[in-house]
């Protein structure tokens, strides 16, 4: 009887075991450029990478590097419509960087009225 309860629970182990091995699902790794902290904290941003939901982790991923702290604002801030403000946040970003390179001055009409006009045309990354 000894011999088989260590049989199962190998058994059972070696299952568990394979179901964790490289050929099952692999979790996502940490992408560039989301962790603020220069300090060096992998642990911490591998723990709390490992908890985003794959709707974050998409609009997180998906975005180049220097806007991808916009939906981790939206993710902070407990947004409902994660899309939604993620999509708002990249226009605003985008219409932003191509006025004030067309030389508005940030906060002055001119720059205000290009963005809006930038908005209007704007495609937004993650569509409904």
């Amino acid at each position: 009887m000894k011999y088989v309860v260590q049989l199962c629970l190998a058994i059972g182990l070696g299952v568990i075991g394979l179901s964790f091995s490289s050929g099952g699902a692999q979790a996502q790794p940490v992408p560039e450029c989301i962790d603020s902290d220069k300090t060096g904290n992998p642990q911490a941003t591998a723990a709390w990478w490992g908890r985003r939901s794959p709707e974050q982790k998409k609009y997180i991923s998906e975005l180049p590097c220097e806007q991808r702290y916009i939906p981790m604002v939206c993710i902070f801030l407990w947004d409902p419509d994660l899309r939604g403000c993620t999509n708002k946040g990249v226009a605003e970003y985008r219409a932003d960087k191509a006025c004030s390179a067309k030389g508005h001055a940030i906060l002055s009409e001119a720059h205000e009225a290009c963005k809006a006009d930038f908005k209007k045309s704007f495609t937004p990354p993650f569509p409904g």
